[in-house]
């Protein structure tokens, strides 16, 4: 009996840690649980699911539950901690694309956070995009606190929830992707820290090109040139 019952717990969690989201546009509130996101508190950590009530953020982007580095204070000193999400699978994606609600209320350009990738399991992990990308991402690029082992990152103060999105570049039609927010805190001084919920993945059906550059003009023509990604015919407007 005991044996069962021990090969039954190994099954659920091979099954829970293996688990992947296959089915887009994915959406997920929090308001029935962590759904396979899972906190790394090991380093002076205090991610906690619930309700944020502390002095400045003090509630959630939508409902009751959200992520946040302390639900009632500041956040501690030489903290280094994640938020991990499941697995998700993008072989049949060609854009893949991120939306989130997040609010941000740390040391300027010494404490933050960044949201990272991994497409191996978690032994590496790289940035989803980077300092002054539009669609409110990161705003600092020599944040001390080091999330995520590098210095990017939302550091400050947000002013409250706002809506961050992003493509997920790179990530297209790979099999294995976890995200992952991770937080990273100086030796002194210490805010309230970062809060997020209502994250979205989506497929784009129309990205919009990158790198986009004018080349030349004269007073009559001009000439761009861009890296239009999955795209195959597009309009001049």
């Amino acid at each position: 009996m005991k044996k069962t019952t021990l090969l039954l717990i190994l099954l659920f969690l091979s099954l829970s840690i293996n688990a992947q989201i296959t089915t887009y546009p994915y959406s997920e509130d929090f308001e029935a649980g962590d759904g396979g996101w899972i906190a790394d508190n090991a380093t002076n950590g205090t991610w906690t699911l619930g309700t944020p009530a502390a002095t400045i953020i003090n509630s959630a982007a939508s409902g009751v539950n959200s992520w946040t580095t302390n639900l009632t204070g500041d956040y501690n000193n030489s903290d280094n901690s994640t938020v991990t999400s499941p697995v998700f699978d993008f072989s049949a994606l060609a854009a893949p694309a991120i939306s989130l609600s997040i609010w941000w209320e740390s040391e300027n350009s010494w404490d933050g956070t960044v949201l990272q990738s991994s497409i191996d399991g978690g032994t590496t992990w790289i940035n989803v995009g980077a300092f002054g990308d539009s669609g409110n991402w990161f705003t600092d690029d020599s944040i001390g606190g080091n999330p995520g082992g590098q210095q990017e990152g939302w550091t400050g103060s947000g002013g409250g929830w706002v809506t961050a999105s992003h493509a997920l570049t790179g990530l297209e039609g790979q099999a294995s992707v976890q995200l992952r927010f991770a937080f990273g805190s100086d030796t002194s001084f210490a805010e309230e820290g970062v809060s997020f919920d209502d994250i979205s993945v989506f497929e784009v059906k129309c990205p919009a090109p990158t790198d986009l550059t004018l080349v030349n003009t004269t007073s009559t023509a001009a000439s761009l040139s861009w890296t239009a990604g999955p795209v195959t015919a597009w309009e001049i407007v």
